[in-house]
């Protein structure tokens, strides 16, 4: 009897305040929790502890790369960006 758990992956639309993205959400398992990425977002990737703050997290990460990258309200070139999740 085999008792050893499979990655998981999920794909679901996240709705952001400038439309839905398509997001793939892969369980890491052994370890706890989400890894999230977005093919509409190039270089996207973010997660969380359980899918309910991977979720969160996907949200406002896709906010922010949308915000940065065709709105382009960052940080002028030079600067860091530092983006720390509250959960």
């Amino acid at each position: 009897m085999n008792t050893r758990k499979k990655k998981q992956q999920k794909e679901m639309f996240i709705r952001t305040k400038y439309g839905s993205f398509l997001c793939l959400f892969e369980s890491n398992y052994p370890e706890s929790g989400f890894t999230v990425t977005s093919p509409a977002a190039q270089g996207f990737v973010t997660g969380g502890p359980n899918l309910s703050v991977a979720k969160k997290m996907a949200k406002e990460g896709l906010e922010f790369h949308y915000e940065c990258t065709v709105l382009e309200h960052c940080a002028p070139r030079g600067r860091a960006l530092q983006y720390a999740p509250n959960y």
